[in-house]
């Protein structure tokens, strides 16, 4: 009895819904199915590797600029020719040395204005010579980094010459001097804090994306000179067991405290160092323990200028390649590249050809950690020695978005919402403090292409294809998640 009941009570759930249906059938006779949504794929693409692209630019005895042209007008001339070349040429980043002699590109209460803007040292030039940098630079989407030489003060060709009349604005007893260079004592804590008291000053006068500093931290010395810092090491270096760690410890002072100093006035603010390419060196002659500003995260970007050639050498760029990357931790990494050895003969067999410079740039791109290219020096891209413009325009034939260069992890912005094509315009909300990065996709799971980056929230399309955009943050360029797809054209 229990069995016949059970099978009318499914009998008549089982009528129940096809009744139901039949109903939903009637109501819907007729009438056309509703759309498919035509804005929304199903696809996901990759987005482009992202690339810092800069060039070093040293005003240091007008190397780069202004190359001796002291009037205004040719000064302003040469660089935005600069600007317009890397521009042409998808180059994001100029790191442009607007200290390299204790010395300043803007008027500083601690150091004259450089010699290489007028021709001598403390004389004003007649324009806010740096806000003229930075703002052209802007102008271009390129990125501006302030390089500085932390030590240097002066030099001359040996202990049988004279240094340079000291400026009045930097202090006597923070000066040490050795046969052929003048500097700021390491091991003096005055002057330590000086370097970071000049920097803060740099960074808060000026909108500058990030700082820069070179190789030059303890001297390299002429054959048989000392260091002659005995009477220091007595005085600060009693808790250390040698007078090289002492030494190694007086650059992580300075490195560790500009660091800080940077994040708390500037978080967005990159904070990056070029080494030499000779780890040995950095570590022994230059007391600069680099693996240890990575490990404690001190320095955003490790930029080592690898200048060796591919191939067997003892120290070739190969090799080089392969150690700082296993080195560098927390940091970023991106590679330094000697371009002013080519057509050099005294540089070898090596750089009399373009395609060395190919090979460099081949092999750093199949390194997955490093994160773009820093080439020495700008004019060098003007003079073009053994065509090594047609290696740099292959490479960077197509633009790419600026990486997020900070230690710290970063806090994405929003993804781009509602899509819509209208009149040929791509249309999207505006996500607050982002410009955009436009992209085509190429299919699901390939690499897309970047078409655009704007800061308007539209873009005009030209070519048919399905696209997406993504949100950059305009103070540090961490990019947000991509938007949905939507298709131009059938």
């Amino acid at each position: 009895m229990k069995r016949i009941n059970r099978f009318i009570f499914f009998a008549f759930i089982v009528m129940f819904l096809f009744s139901c249906n039949e109903e939903r059938d009637d109501h819907n006779k007729g009438k056309t199915p509703p759309p498919t949504p035509s804005g929304p794929t199903a696809e996901q693409p990759i987005v482009p590797r992202k690339e810092l692209r800069g060039v070093w630019m040293a005003t240091v005895w007008g190397l780069d600029w202004p190359m001796e042209k002291y009037d205004q007008v040719s000064q302003k001339e040469l660089y935005l020719k600069y600007l317009d070349l890397f521009k042409d040429n998808n180059i994001n980043a100029v790191f442009f040395q607007v200290r390299g002699m204790a010395d300043a590109y803007y008027n500083s209460q601690y150091e004259p204005w450089s010699k290489s803007i007028t021709g001598k040292a403390g004389v004003d030039p007649g324009y806010d010579i740096l806000r003229f940098l930075i703002d052209e630079a802007h102008k271009r989407n390129i990125a501006f980094h302030a390089w500085i030489n932390p030590y240097r003060i002066s030099t001359r060709t040996g202990s049988d010459t004279s240094f340079p009349k000291l400026d009045s604005k930097i202090p006597a007893n923070l000066v040490k001097d050795y046969n052929k260079i003048r500097i700021y004592n390491p091991a003096l804590p005055a002057a330590q804090d000086r370097i970071v008291n000049i920097v803060k000053e740099l960074i808060t006068k000026y909108n500058v994306d990030g700082v820069h500093m070179d190789d030059y931290f303890y001297p390299y010395l002429s054959s048989g000179e000392g260091m002659n810092d005995q009477n220091e090491y007595a005085t600060y270096g009693r808790t250390f067991n040698t007078i090289e760690e002492f030494r190694r410890d007086n650059v992580n002072k300075v490195v560790k405290n500009l660091h800080d100093m940077i994040k708390n006035t500037n978080p967005n603010l990159v904070f990056s160092i070029g080494p030499g390419g000779n780890i040995e060196n950095n570590m022994n002659l230059m007391f600069a323990d680099v693996a240890k500003w990575s490990k404690e995260g001190w320095v955003d970007v490790i930029i080592p200028q690898l200048y060796f050639h591919t191939g067997s050498s003892i120290y070739n760029f190969d090799k080089g390649l392969a150690r700082w990357s296993n080195m560098i931790t927390k940091s970023k990494l991106v590679i330094g590249y000697g371009i002013y050895k080519f057509g050099d003969s005294k540089q070898g067999s090596a750089y009399m050809n373009s395609s060395e410079l190919t090979k460099q740039m081949r092999l750093a791109d199949e390194n997955p950690k490093v994160m773009g290219g820093l080439l020495y020096s700008a004019k060098y891209l003007f003079s073009n020695p053994v065509n090594i413009m047609s290696a740099i325009k292959q490479r960077y034939k197509e633009p790419v978005v600026m990486p997020y260069l900070l230690v710290e992890n970063p806090t994405l912005p929003n993804a781009p919402k509602n899509l819509k094509i209208m009149n040929d315009i791509l249309h999207w909300d505006a996500v607050s403090g982002c410009y955009y990065a436009v992209y085509l996709s190429t299919g699901s799971k390939r690499m897309a292409k970047l078409v655009a980056t704007t800061k308007d929230n539209n873009v005009k399309l030209s070519r048919l294809g399905t696209y997406f955009v993504t949100a950059v943050n305009e103070k540090n360029n961490a990019e947000s998640k991509i938007s949905d797809l939507i298709k131009y054209g059938n």
